[in-house]
């Protein structure tokens, strides 16, 4: 019996069209095809290419599908098995941790969804039979920069997954994988039989410096040798390590940054409670490092109604521009940069807070705004968040969210309650449980991320007025790539991504900002080697660090110190749902909620019980007080 060909789904929600799999454009409304890949936890046996499975499954091999319904839910079970609930409590370390997308059929097999993929815009795989390539596949035409930073990246994931018990995956190379100028994880690997340690590490970098660049094969051979001895004792020491081998070697580069910010009020409102920095008619270029300035793009949503949404905004760009431009970068170490950033943040918060307070705002009055921006450095780019405008991380072949809003879909994920795309069907999925201004600092979560570039790429900075509907997404290829192929200028590129918004979305204001990186060796730097003597110094001072110091802000803080969080009311643009408590549409808390109304009623019972029997050994009893009704605060947990 003869199959129809597959079909591609429109990824446009209004649309849903039916499209040839080698569509670029929906037949129909003309948005760009998004084409999500997925690879499955096991193998599949399957009769041939091309073979359909669940009636939406597209089999390109036994593990790699694409979805050819992607706007429809996928199968989950009832409840989030163990195994897949440590995928996510990391859900902040996203795209480096692959998001469990749903089930294969009834098979129990898992599928696992990792953002863009190498592929062409018709959608054909770079990479056909690992859908993303092995680093160490990739290792030996690396650049030195590049295979630092891949251990870099490998070091700064080491703390979190070995808290959750699954560092054991950055120790084997087959699940290790590079996606751009990112490192991401096929798949989490428990421990076992014994916790991965760093000197298991150290065995696995040795093979890798067999083939490390000369420049720093030194560097690469006493890493693994000092970890595999137990000098390097904490991997905060690795990343102080590679922090310094990084910034030596990069003093052969010449990094340029290109930031230019446009604000729009959108078709359907009045007024613009957006604000971002830079606004100017001139793009802001920053050429070296020793110039005394900074790329700095920053972008804001004011929460709050008319005129306190605009405040808010307004006055946070004013004070951390203000506080951030006066830092001496040069002179301050990365966790030191990443913490002023923090504080500074939370100093922003704390005067929106009080001037709230001051001016007796109460409820939907109280002002505040969401935050994201982005500080470029040398070979460094720090990225900042609250609440629920995002970054994209853009190069010619991958679009990364580098942001995991914080609402509270984004909460039952990390809470290990729900997979994302469940919890978006909540009620109140967007409502926010932080932004800044609606209460003091002490309550507040900065989402602070620093990141190295290697090559090339483009930040996007935007309001929920773009990145609403999949925009980015969907948009990417054709709306930003020009410019990193130079067939167009940034000023231009944010004026298109601006039009895009109010033509496409045109539901809210819209905020773009972007920052173009672009890196040039300097002359004679094809020599120059980092050496080993100028790392010792870092070895030396980190064998008294305790292990905190040098990590930068942890991107999951927000979600462990959530269930501590005291109420407070956000939400998209308004105040509604309480800050701190999981939703009640959780399986979870719907089972709380039973288990304390039974035991309300069961009280009720005994002592309506009790009432009865001294009811009849005394005919006048003193009047009972009433029971004290429930409160929304004991009801819900």
């Amino acid at each position: 019996m003869s199959h129809p060909e597959p079909r591609i789904q429109c990824s446009n929600s209004q649309c849903l069209a039916s499209n040839d799999l080698e569509a670029i454009l929906c037949d129909r409304c003309n948005t760009p095809i998004i084409r999500r890949y997925l690879w499955s936890s096991q193998a599949i046996a399957i009769e041939q290419k091309q073979t359909l499975i669940q009636e939406r499954y597209l089999a390109l091999t036994e593990q790699i599908f694409l979805d050819t319904q992607p706007s429809s839910p996928p199968l989950t079970p009832e409840e989030v098995p163990p195994e897949i609930v440590v995928y996510l409590q990391l859900f902040s370390y996203y795209p480096h941790i692959p998001q469990p997308y749903g089930l294969l059929s009834d098979r129990q097999i898992w599928l696992f969804d990792y953002g863009t993929v190498p592929a062409s815009p018709t959608g054909e795989l770079a990479y056909p039979q690992e859908l993303i390539p092995k680093a160490q596949d990739l290792w030996f035409g690396a650049t030195p920069l590049q295979q630092l930073n891949w251990l870099w990246q490998i070091a700064k994931l080491w703390h979190p997954l070995s808290q959750k018990g699954v560092a054991a995956t950055l120790l084997e190379p087959n699940l290790i994988r590079v996606n751009g100028q990112i490192l991401q994880l096929r798949q989490l690997q428990t421990d076992i039989d014994r916790a991965a340690s760093l000197q298991d590490l150290g065995n696995l970098w040795s093979r890798w410096a067999t083939h490390a660049h000369p420049n720093i094969k030194e560097v690469v051979f006493k890493l693994a040798s000092n970890l595999e001895t137990g000098v390097i004792a904490q991997a905060n020491q690795l990343v102080g390590l590679l922090d310094r081998a990084i910034s030596l070697y990069c003093q052969t580069q010449q990094y340029s940054y290109q930031t230019y910010a446009q604000s729009d009020s959108g078709p359907s409102r009045s007024n613009n409670e957006d604000a971002a920095y830079p606004l100017s008619s001139h793009l802001q270029e920053i050429t070296g490092t020793k110039n005394g300035k900074n790329g700095l793009a920053i972008v804001c949503d004011g929460v709050g109604g008319h005129d306190g949404g605009e405040i808010a905004s307004e006055e946070t760009i004013d004070y951390l521009q203000g506080k951030i431009s006066a830092l001496k970068l040069d002179k301050l170490k990365p966790h030191k940069i990443s913490s002023k950033l923090a504080q500074y943040i939370k100093d922003a918060n704390d005067l929106i807070n009080q001037r709230n307070d001051v001016e007796h705002r109460q409820e939907r009055q109280r002002m505040g705004t969401t935050l994201v921006m982005a500080l470029a450095h040398a070979q460094e780019i720090y990225l900042g968040h609250i609440g629920d405008s995002r970054i994209y991380w853009i190069t010619r072949n991958s679009c990364h969210q580098m942001t995991v809003d914080d609402d509270l879909a984004s909460r039952e994920v990390r809470l290990g309650y729900a997979l994302y795309r469940d919890s978006l069907q909540y009620p109140s999925a967007g409502a926010l449980i932080q932004a800044l201004g609606m209460r003091g600092s002490a309550a507040l979560h900065p989402n602070l991320q620093r990141y190295i570039i290697d090559d090339e790429c483009v930040f996007l900075l935007c309001t929920d007025g773009l990145s609403d509907f999949d925009r980015i997404e969907q948009q990417w290829r054709q709306s930003i790539l020009p410019l990193l192929e130079g067939k167009q200028d940034l000023t231009s590129t944010v004026k298109d991504l601006i039009a895009l918004a109010n033509d496409k979305n045109g539901h809210d204001n819209v905020t773009v900002a972007l920052v173009h990186c672009q890196i040039n060796s300097l002359p004679g730097s094809s020599q120059a080697a980092v050496s080993w003597s100028d790392l010792e110094i870092v070895l030396t001072e980190s064998a008294h660090w305790s292990e905190n110091d040098q990590f930068d802000s942890d991107p999951a803080a927000v979600s462990s110190g959530e269930a501590s969080l005291p109420p407070a009311k956000i939400t998209q643009k308004q105040i509604s749902e309480p800050i701190g408590e999981p939703l009640t549409t959780t399986k979870q808390s719907k089972w709380t909620k039973v288990l304390i109304f039974a035991l309300v009623l069961a009280t009720i019972v005994g002592l309506f019980a009790y009432r009865l029997r001294q009811d009849s050994l005394d005919p006048d009893p003193d009047p009972t007080p009433p029971l004290p009704r429930p409160s929304e605060t004991d009801t819900k947990q």
